[in-house]
């Protein structure tokens, strides 16, 4: 478990990412499919979220 956002790897899981948002990671395939503004990087089957652009997703979402 990581304290800050900072200590968090430059790329994160979907698995960390979901537990960074406090949500499961189902829940957060959910998002990814329906949120098209959400950060993800496809690579083949993987999914990894870069850490700076999670936080820009979220300092938007929380100015709405």
């Amino acid at each position: 478990m990581y304290k800050n956002f900072d200590e968090l790897p430059v790329m994160l899981s979907v698995a960390q990412a979901a537990e960074t948002l406090g949500i499961s990671t189902v829940s957060l395939y959910k998002l990814i499919k329906k949120d098209n503004t959400f950060p993800v990087i496809e690579m083949g089957r993987r999914k990894v979220i870069p850490k700076e652009h999670l936080k820009k997703w979220i300092n938007s979402k929380i100015s709405l």
